[in-house]
């Protein structure tokens, strides 16, 4: 199924569902090796999710599990290294990919089924995609670190791949097969949205409660007086949002995962 189809998007206005997959496929074939696509997730293991997930996410993940993005090569036999986007991340039953206990991460992006971690990059970034626990709808995707500053790097799973695309086309032209100029072409390119992005005021839930908005004041009500809260909803692109907080906090989302939220964490917690 790799010709393209729209469907409905809960952010608004369609999204082409096949065409990311093709053109991903496009860019594996022709990576010499440098982009592999990991293979696609059955509808069994979907089905074990915590949150329901969506058929248009189906279609996409049946037929790509992940991606595989060269950044070097191994010593002992000249294999590329890679880094992966990995739709079925062992993170997101609480195992951190590198050994031992994840759940604190899992936790600090919401907590089992409001999410889908995807990616973990080597500067300790956790990029996750919003998801509606009731639903399943499938929203933004957003990147934390081990702080209370986040960044939603787009306004979808489907918009964030097509970026990642044209960032690894872009990146293998300029690369001839060499792996290390391949990870810094694409480094580059690809982590724009984490230095250029405008930063969105936050505000405390007890000012928020009295807003004039109906969206704010209700999900407002749900926080502690302690929580905090950001409107993304009228932000086109990539936003930073820097929570004051004394200690760490735990991030959640709301209506459709356009309004960001925030509670300070327990500091006794380990992580």
């Amino acid at each position: 199924m790799d010709g393209s189809k729209t469907v409905p998007h809960p952010a608004g206005g369609p999204v082409e569902t096949e065409s990311p997959i093709a053109l991903l496929r496009e860019i594996a074939d022709g990576s010499g090796g440098l982009v592999q696509l990991r293979p696609g997730l059955s509808d069994a293991r979907m089905d074990a999710w915590a949150a329901p997930v969506p058929e248009e996410i189906r279609v996409l993940l049946r037929a790509v599990g992940g991606v595989r993005i060269a950044f070097g090569r191994r010593k002992d036999d000249d294999a590329f290294l890679f880094s992966e986007i990995d739709f079925d991340a062992s993170l997101n039953e609480g195992t951190h990919p590198m050994g031992g206990d994840g759940s604190w991460y899992v936790e600090q992006a919401g907590g089992q089924g409001t999410h889908r971690l995807v990616h973990l990059d080597s500067a300790g970034g956790f990029t996750y995609v919003d998801v509606d626990r009731e639903t399943g709808a499938w929203g933004p995707v957003f990147i934390f670190w081990d702080d209370n500053d986040t960044t939603r790097l787009d306004s979808s799973l489907h918009a964030w791949l097509h970026r990642t695309a044209r960032c690894l086309r872009e990146a293998l032209a300029d690369a001839d097969g060499n792996p290390h100029a391949f990870d810094s072409a694409f480094t580059e390119t690809w982590r724009e949205p984490h230095r250029d992005a405008p930063q969105v005021p936050t505000i405390p839930a007890a000012e928020a409660r009295m807003s004039p908005d109906p969206v704010i004041r209700s999900v407002a009500a749900a926080l502690p007086d302690d929580g905090s809260l950001a409107d993304l909803r009228e932000v086109a692109g990539a936003a930073v949002v820097i929570f004051d907080f004394p200690e760490p906090c735990r991030f959640g989302r709301a209506h459709g995962g356009t309004v960001l939220t925030a509670i300070p964490a327990d500091p006794d917690e380990d992580y």
